[in-house]
């Protein structure tokens, strides 16, 4: 063959011979043929009437495709044969209109599929993708996945989960909060509201049974009835005589002797306290120790 790299007849690199064979009947005398198949040129032989010619003596073939009868030519009734020898190299296979495999394929090289039909048949169905691969697909569907390693995701529009999801570093929403419409919402850390929050349902501070706290840095304001369980609203006020206290802690205010009296004046109640047979007294208890 032309490109031997060194080698007369088979290349080490050579798989298989392969021959391609075409006869011609000429009507009257014809000197120029064209081999369908191409050939390498040196591998070209001619058979005139089943006699082998003799390159360059009887015929010329150097281009491939066509080759020359010499000596006037083919005459009419003539049967001539040309034979072609092709050695196939795997290393290099060029032109192959369809290339069975009936073992494994073996690329270690890249692989390029040029034209229309740029698919393989395990395109479009299950294969084992082994290694460290960089896939890019366009979309992907699938019954079931598992990630080994970190998965990012950019722009997803929804996202549907059976079980558990956990965000290891918080999560953060842009946009449209948060909708919790069964299970409810447990937090075990310290949440932090920065602007209105509204609670349309029961709210419940510690484990059941277990007394928890509402801690407020400003104003803490209901718009509603606030009810204590227990029937009151604070742990307990001080209570100050001239600027002496008297006892702090002091959750209940018990009034004893007869014909004492409450009237409410503003955010004020008075209190008339007229001993046992005493004179009488007022004490000024503000409503703001009953927040």
């Amino acid at each position: 063959m032309a490109d031997r790299n060194g080698y007369i007849g088979r290349a080490p690199g050579d798989s298989s011979v392969t021959v391609a064979r075409q006869t011609f009947t000429p009507t009257g005398v014809t000197t120029d043929f064209t081999f369908a198949s191409g050939y390498v040129p040196g591998y070209f032989d001619l058979f005139i009437n089943g006699a082998k010619q003799i390159e360059v003596s009887d015929y010329t073939a150097t281009d491939g495709s066509t080759f020359s009868v010499l000596n006037g030519g083919a005459q009419d009734g003539d049967v001539l044969e040309g034979v072609a020898y092709k050695a196939f190299n795997a290393a290099a296979v060029t032109n192959a209109a369809d290339l069975t495999v009936s073992g494994n394929l073996t690329v270690n090289g890249t692989a390029t599929f040029l034209g229309a039909g740029t698919s393989v048949a395990f395109a479009t169905t299950s294969y084992n993708l082994a290694g460290a691969p960089d896939i890019t697909v366009n979309n992907l569907v699938g019954v079931a996945a598992t990630f080994s390693g970190k998965v990012s995701y950019e722009d997803v529009e929804n996202i549907d989960s059976v079980g558990i999801v956990t965000a290891r570093s918080g999560v953060d929403v842009l946009a449209g909060g948060i909708n919790v419409v069964g299970g409810g919402l447990t937090v075990t850390g310290v949440s932090t509201f920065f602007s209105d929050s509204e609670f349309r349902g029961d709210v419940q501070f510690g484990a059941a049974g277990v007394a928890g706290s509402i801690t407020s840095s400003g104003d803490a304001v209901f718009a509603g009835i606030v009810t204590a369980s227990d029937g009151r609203l604070i742990a307990g006020v001080g209570i100050n005589s001239a600027g002496t206290t008297i006892g702090t802690g002091i959750t209940t205010l018990n009034f004893i002797g007869t014909g004492n009296t409450f009237a409410v004046n503003g955010t004020t109640m008075d209190i008339s306290i007229q001993g046992g047979g005493g004179g009488g007294a007022e004490l000024d208890v503000t409503a703001s120790l009953f927040i």
